[in-house]
């Protein structure tokens, strides 16, 4: 065989040999190798997700945590050492001094737990809903530490007499139920800093209710007013009664107009009425001298009504009456 035979062959069992080493490494070795890589990937990219997001979730707990230690540091209920349940029945009293009908209290009984002790108590009855919502922003909003529960309220209207005039007047009320907690017993720590000293911060956690402490700034705290009462319909059910016993103006006769004023039979006795004058269930809002009649504007529970009373005098009395003539008198 000739050196260049020889050649040819070396040659190819070279190429056959690499050929074979690539096939082998491409199909059977190099496969393997890959998918280890991709797993080993895919298994760097969720740990670097999981760090993002745990990064961002620490950063977010930063956050609450930095907000909790502001609200705790910002905390102003006070919770006294001891507390008697005397005590907060006359602060509930004092609350309800005024604007209720009735102000019900019902002892529950004392609860305790490692962290304080509380007295719960039932309250029930019926007041305007003006004086309720102080008494409620008092109690959630005063520095010792009440909170009010399972408050429920109903729209009622109440005709009683007037203690002062002895007369029918309408109350629009809200007849209410709700459970009220006062905390005492706070454990250490719990209870917000009095701002006070010595022995006059043991004195304001000890005395109780009626003890004076530094005020709360007015701008942290919700409208101490409501801006509206839900409660007061914009139409009434029952009109009101005449409490003052003012002119009823659609009862009433109007005898005459006097120098621009309005002369009215009421009850028997003679009203002077002017423009702007308050009549029951509304005003005089206008005198017509010139034509004889007086207009009232009626606020009828929510409907308003005008109403025009004329002068019956003259050609509007013989209209009233029906056609007139005049008989001659004969002669005899």
């Amino acid at each position: 065989m000739s050196n260049f035979a020889q050649n040819i062959v070396v040659l190819v069992v070279c190429w056959l040999l690499v050929t074979g080493a690539g096939i082998y490494v491409t199909y059977f070795d190099q496969p393997e190798d890959l998918e280890r890589l991709e797993k080993a990937e895919k298994v760097s990219r969720m740990k670097q997700a999981e760090l993002t997001a745990l990064m961002a979730e620490e950063a977010s707990t930063a956050e609450q945590a930095e907000e909790i230690l502001r609200r705790w540091n910002a905390r102003y209920k006070i919770i006294p050492r001891e507390l008697d349940d005397e005590e907060v029945v006359a602060y509930l009293n004092y609350l309800s001094r005024d604007g209720f009908e009735n102000f019900d209290i019902t002892f529950s009984g004392e609860k305790g737990s490692k962290d304080f002790n509380k007295y719960v108590y039932q309250v029930s009855g019926r007041g305007y809903f003006d004086r309720l919502y102080r008494v409620v922003w008092e109690l959630e909003n005063n520095r010792y530490f009440f909170r009010v529960r399972n408050l429920n309220l109903e729209h009622i209207d109440l005709v009683s007499k007037d203690p002062r005039t002895q007369r029918e007047a309408l109350k629009v009320m809200v007849s209410f139920t709700m459970t009220v907690e006062a905390y005492f017993g706070g454990a250490e720590g719990l209870s917000a800093d009095t701002e006070q000293t010595g022995a006059e911060s043991r004195r304001a956690l000890s005395e109780g209710l009626f003890t004076e402490l530094p005020p709360v700034p007015m701008e942290v705290l919700p409208a101490r007013e409501p801006a509206k009462n839900p409660f007061f319909p914009g139409i009434l059910e029952t009109i009101p009664p005449n409490t003052d016993n003012l002119v009823d103006v659609e009862e009433a006769r109007l005898v005459s107009i006097v120098a621009g004023r309005a002369i009215f039979d009421w009850n028997g006795e003679y009203h002077q009425l002017d423009v702007g004058d308050r009549v029951y269930l509304g005003k005089i809002i206008e005198i017509d001298p010139t034509q004889d009649r007086v207009v009232a504007r009626l606020n009828k529970g929510g409907i308003i009504d005008e109403i025009e009373l004329e002068l019956q005098t003259g050609e509007r009395y013989r209209q009233a009456l029906g056609p007139a003539s005049l008989t001659p008198v004969q002669k005899q």
